[in-house]
């Protein structure tokens, strides 16, 4: 979404869905309320402020960019309930993996189908797709080529097709992606245009390379050449907070941040980028994967030998990456480390983190919170406010839980 609306920003005026993605997210996006709390008490002030909300002015926009999160098969989580809130003209179909598998799990199992991967994969993607098949004749539908699952939205669509992907028949080609102490560089072409995109603050992975592109198709199908777009993403885009930001860390120590959430494909791609960038020794504190379903054994064993073959040592907080992950470093004698808490996974860290080590750290949201870990290692903690995710009222308050926790079992 990001990188559309950066796309975007130079020749259109764009609104953004920012932090909004759900059925009551959008809705109060577009009317340009928020919660805070998620209290009952908030909920019935932003009730009441929903009334006037579409009588006040607001800021000219032309694009609304706008994430649609999918968490199941049914209302009102699903696409259809979605595209009830709003109408796109441009749909951008990305990936299809096992997140929120275990809710299309049971969905599967009461239309009396068997709830293994490959059906649990074709039945999000069956959900996802919804967006392309209802797209107008006059829209875009932007596909990963590469995606199997994807790809064959080709056909069930009426809108202008355009690809994106590492196939040289892609509308846009990612032909490579390069680090170096210059940050982040991806190579696009179109059939008959070659255009680069450095990004010097960000140590990006690949698949960050496959969001460009699509974000490339969107502003090739807003008449833009490619050189354009990549000029307008380079000078517009900013990467969130806790998505794969470079912070300094205690005892000359460097913090890769990608706590904002997880899943296997992103998971395994940053810990494959690990192993490129510089550092004395390659460390991972890893959080489970949540919202797999019975995949999420299989799963946590797919990144964990990734994890052993890239790291020389693991942190590893929630039950799954200590059932699953935790036997591989066992196997392999390589040092891996029980967490029960992002504040004791610091703890130890702190202890056991050396000048010019470097530090990856991912795992899924909202319950295991691993920000706090990173704020407590980071050489400038009162930059937390700013570059860290999961900020304001409502996480303040999940992060002081937390902690009552931790102490009550201390």
């Amino acid at each position: 979404m990001a990188a559309v609306a950066a796309v975007l920003a130079d020749s259109h005026q764009v609104k953004t869905s920012e932090k909004a993605n759900s059925e009551s997210g959008i809705p109060l996006n577009i009317l340009g309320l928020y919660p805070k709390l998620y209290t009952t008490k908030d909920w019935l002030s932003l009730g009441v402020a929903a009334i006037p909300a579409p009588f006040r002015p607001t800021p000219i926009a032309d694009t609304y960019v706008v994430e649609l999160g999918i968490d199941g098969p049914t209302s009102p989580k699903n696409m259809s309930f979605h595209l009830g809130l709003v109408h796109p003209e441009i749909g951008v179909f990305t990936a299809v993996n096992t997140v929120h598998g275990q809710y299309f799990e049971s969905w599967l199992q009461s239309q009396g189908i068997v709830p293994n991967r490959n059906n649990v994969l074709a039945a999000i993607a069956e959900e996802k797709g919804k967006l392309i098949t209802k797209l107008p004749k006059s829209g875009a539908a932007i596909l990963n080529a590469d995606e199997p699952y994807i790809a064959k939205y080709a056909r069930k669509t009426r809108a202008t097709i355009y690809t994106f992907g590492s196939k040289k028949s892609a509308t846009v080609q990612l032909l490579e992606t390069t680090h170096s102490s210059r940050g982040t560089t991806f190579s696009f072409s179109t059939k008959d245009a070659i255009g680069n995109v450095n990004f010097p603050q960000y140590l990006l992975p690949a698949h960050f390379g496959m969001s460009f592109a699509a974000a490339l198709c969107v502003g090739l199908h807003s008449n833009l050449s490619l050189s354009s777009a990549c000029r307008s993403l380079k000078k517009n885009f900013v990467l969130p907070p806790g998505r794969a930001t470079l912070i300094e860390g205690k005892h000359n120590t460097t913090i890769l941040d990608s706590s904002y959430n997880s899943s296997p494909e992103p998971l395994i791609d940053f810990l494959e980028l690990l192993k490129e960038i510089p550092g004395k020794r390659k460390i991972a504190l890893l959080g489970d994967i949540r919202e797999l379903g019975s995949a999420s054994a299989s799963e946590h064993q797919r990144v964990g030998k990734i994890a052993v073959a890239t790291c020389e040592v693991a942190f590893l907080v929630g039950p799954a990456m200590h059932a699953h992950v935790l036997p591989l470093f066992q196997k392999t004698k390589k040092p891996a480390f029980v967490c029960s808490s992002a504040i004791d996974a610091a703890e130890k860290l702190e202890d056991y983190l050396q000048p010019g080590d470097t530090l990856l750290v991912k795992g899924s949201q909202n319950t295991l919170l691993l920000e706090i870990a990173i704020e407590r290692l980071m050489l400038h903690p009162e930059q937390a406010e700013a570059i860290l995710c999961r900020r304001g009222k409502f996480w303040d308050r999940e992060r002081r839980k937390l902690q009552s926790k931790v102490k009550i079992f201390q």
